[in-house]
């Protein structure tokens, strides 16, 4: 991260689609529907967002190009279900890239129970990609 300018800053949870994949039933579904369980992720830290890249670190550390980005989705899909998180999604929703081809992770920036900072995290990339 040399002399890049930190254009957002803050804790994050994440997952990578080959680890949901991995889950068993329990693991993915049953156990998440408790109080202070966390959302479906298997990774926890802070989210850097640069002029160049984002930058996750934490338990795991993971360097993501911006220039490498080939999708952004905001939402639930076949992966990552309304199922698999308390309330069924009804107060958030994990923001979903795709980069380096085939890579997809999924976030959640700043989970508080009942929001997440989600799309201002996505609105800021977003005016950067365009």
């Amino acid at each position: 991260m040399k002399d890049q300018q930190v254009l957002f800053e803050n804790q994050a949870l994440w997952i990578h689609d080959f680890e949901i994949q991995n889950m068993n039933y329990d693991e993915r579904f049953s156990i998440r529907h408790f109080s202070f369980v966390p959302p479906l992720s298997k990774h926890s830290g802070n989210i850097l967002l640069t002029e160049a890249e984002i930058i996750l670190y934490g338990d795991e550390a993971t360097n993501i190009s911006l220039r490498n980005i080939t999708e952004l989705y905001y939402g639930f899909d076949e992966l990552y279900t309304a199922s698999s998180v308390k309330n069924f999604g009804i107060f958030w929703k994990p923001l979903r890239i795709k980069y380096n081809l085939y890579n997809v992770i999924y976030l959640i920036v700043n989970y508080r129970h009942f929001y997440t900072s989600n799309e201002q995290f996505l609105s800021i990339l977003k005016d950067m990609l365009l």
